[in-house]
């Protein structure tokens, strides 16, 4: 290939035509035959070296975004690395800080309009970014990135900061461990899956394996598959501190700034994996095509719930989500479990309450299955007060690479009349069931990870 080919960044179908049709002219011209076979190697080792080469500039622009999400070298001067050079000197997860808190405040001082200079850490903090990002934007094919805009009164969080938001808030969420993560690296990512939702007639979608005579017709079969959609959402927390507490004391800004808002992203994350809507939000277990509602039993009273309930709704999970499923609840049913019973002859047996009764702690498990209590659940009578869910089977899908974590700004002009600093700290994520809808077997009910109670009235 030609020096001026070698530098691009992309091989188009018209390179490949104009490749291909060099090798076939030139072998020709000077041989004036040339075996197809052989001709056919020929152009397979000049595609192997453009190959080679695409995939090297693949993997150059991988590292480089890889470097730009995650920040590298632990707390102290270190310097990013043979591309970075000493202008990137001192460069580290901590951004030099001691506390998110101290960031937090020269952010603040930074912003107020009679100061004319940035704090110092701040200053070398945006500057070792902004170097950064002008190393990375002349690699040759490496897309602009931009992650700090200091003149709009946002700063980069440095990443120890915001993977202590990311722990406090998401990663400690009831539900979202329990989940399938998906990294994105792109704001919207197109999954797909094999259509296996029935076997009433064939396996896989339309697979079947048939018994055939000596001289029968085989019959063609062949998986069919669909294609699920994640798309990142914006979750937003915003927040306001005076400014004496900013000035005086910083470190009591630690909490509100670290463990309150996470617990807050964290609250919001539970909600929309549980009943959210699907609409500019991740969708909910509660609302998904895959939930099955279980009936209630003939002539029980509103807002009961009998054992019959419990082995109704067990007997429709799917089989493969028994070992991973648990108990979702509102606080609001404890009292009926307390006094659930099972007919057993003509006496009975206690469902939920243990051997001793009230002396001994109440049950953490219901068949086995913990039972988490969640404010998010509906109350007790409504369809989803208590609900049966392999968290196994929904998927979350958070951003990775640039822009990945916890994303903060500030201002002060939004209550500059009350003296206070507005912090914002935007998280994207989405989040919907794997399952598009429920399972029919060949035999029996249909079934599904995802379980509840229909409403009692």
């Amino acid at each position: 290939m030609e020096e001026k080919d070698k530098e691009k960044t992309e091989f188009t179908l018209a390179d490949l035509k104009e490749l291909v049709g060099s090798i076939i002219e030139s072998n020709v011209m000077s041989k004036g035959f040339v075996k197809l076979g052989d001709l056919k190697e020929q152009i397979k080792e000049e595609l192997a070296s453009v190959v080679s080469e695409q995939k090297d500039l693949k993997l150059a622009l991988e590292k480089e975004i890889e470097k730009l999400a995650n920040l590298p070298g632990p707390r102290g001067n270190v310097d990013v690395g043979k591309d970075g050079g000493e202008e990137l000197k001192g460069l580290s997860k901590s951004g030099g800080y001691d506390s998110y808190a101290m960031f937090a405040k020269d952010v603040y001082e930074s912003s107020k309009p009679q100061m004319r200079q940035i704090p110092p850490k701040l200053k070398k903090w945006s500057a070792d970014v902004e170097a950064y990002e002008k190393i990375i934007q002349t690699k040759p094919g490496t897309p602009s990135l931009i992650i700090s805009d200091p003149e709009q009164g946002g700063y980069l969080i440095p990443p120890e900061y915001s993977a202590s938001l990311m722990e406090r808030g998401f990663t400690n969420a009831d539900f979202a461990p329990m989940a399938d993560i998906i990294p994105m690296a792109r704001n919207t990512v197109h999954i797909p899956f094999i259509k296996d939702f029935t076997h009433t007639t064939y396996l896989y979608g339309a697979m079947m394996a048939y018994w055939l005579d000596e001289l029968g017709t085989k019959l063609p079969t062949k998986p069919k598959f669909g294609k699920t959609t994640l798309e990142l959402n914006k979750l937003v927390v915003l927040c306001y501190s005076s400014d004496e507490l900013l000035e005086d004391s910083p470190i009591s800004m630690e909490p509100l700034l670290t463990k309150k808002s996470g617990n807050v992203i964290k609250w919001k994350v539970d909600e929309a994996m549980l009943a959210g809507t699907g609409v500019g939000q991740p969708l909910g277990v509660l609302n998904c095509p895959a939930l099955i509602p279980v009936n209630k039993q003939a002539g029980q009273a509103a807002a009961t719930i009998v054992w019959q309930n419990i082995a109704d709704m067990w007997s429709r999970l799917h089989p493969a989500s028994i070992p991973n499923a648990v108990w979702v609840a509102n606080n609001s049913i404890f009292s009926q479990l307390m006094g659930m019973a099972m007919a057993v002859g003509t006496g009975g047996a206690p469902v939920y309450l243990p051997a001793n009764g009230f002396s001994a702690k109440p049950f953490d498990t219901l068949m086995g299955k913990r039972i988490i209590w969640s404010e998010h659940s509906p109350i007790l009578g409504q369809q989803g007060d208590i609900a049966l869910i392999d968290w196994t089977q929904y998927m979350v899908g958070q951003k990775r690479g640039a822009g990945a974590g916890i994303k903060t700004a500030s201002s002060i002009h939004l209550m500059f009349l009350y003296d206070q600093t507005a912090f914002r700290f935007v998280f994207r994520m989405d989040g919907q069931p794997w399952w598009p809808t429920v399972f029919t077997p060949k035999n029996g009910n249909t079934q599904s990870p995802f379980i509840t109670l229909k409403k009692r009235e």
